[in-house]
């Protein structure tokens, strides 16, 4: 907890976030590696010690960043999921943010992806609980549909990887055929209809 005057949870958050945001501004502009903390510190206008207070390293900052992205999203597709729509149109939706949220990232995650290897087992694992929960929750939306009939009986949780995977596959592609958007609706297509003729 940082030293002094006692911040609320409120304003340590919003630090935490300045922090976040000049950590990104940096490894966009240099790269993971070739940032420094005191860069870091210097961009978030801080004291290096006081950054120190709230992340001991950039291994922490590279955590947090990867921890906010997923629980952005999970949220976010929590939020579509308890809608009142049929519940293909939920997935679509749900498939449409997350698509939206790696375009809008896409830079940044190319970069930390790569580093996240480099992480300490325990930040990693971190890492995984939030992906996941989020895999989870779109087992539990195949399920649903599984029960009601709009689904034939499949391995839901393999079902939900497939599904939560395609949506890097549309963004990272080295051989893209079309447009994230277009890719996204072939790739929807092909997982609710398969490839059967």
């Amino acid at each position: 907890m940082p030293k002094g005057i006692a911040l609320t949870e409120e304003e340590q958050a919003a630090r935490r976030r300045e922090i976040f945001n000049a950590a990104v501004d940096s490894f966009l502009k240099k790269g993971f590696q070739e940032t420094t903390m005191r860069e870091i510190a210097e961009l978030a206008g801080m004291g290096k010690s006081t950054l120190y207070d709230y992340f001991k390293n950039k291994d922490e900052i590279l955590t947090f960043i990867f921890e906010e992205g997923i629980h952005d999203v999970f949220e976010r597709a929590q939020q579509i999921a308890q809608q009142d729509m049929p519940l293909i149109e939920r997935i679509q939706q749900i498939a449409q943010m997350h698509l939206e949220f790696l375009v809008a990232h896409k830079n940044l995650y190319l970069i930390l992806t790569q580093e996240i290897q480099r992480l300490k087992m325990q930040s990693q694992q971190r890492i995984q609980l939030g992906r996941y929960a989020y895999q989870d929750l779109m087992r539990s939306l195949i399920e649903e549909g599984i029960r009601e009939g709009v689904f034939r009986p499949v391995d839901a949780l393999l079902a939900a990887r497939l599904l939560v995977n395609s949506m890097g596959s549309v963004v990272f592609t080295s051989r893209p055929t079309a447009t994230p958007q277009a890719l996204l609706s072939e790739s929807l297509e092909i997982f609710l209809r398969g490839i059967c003729a």
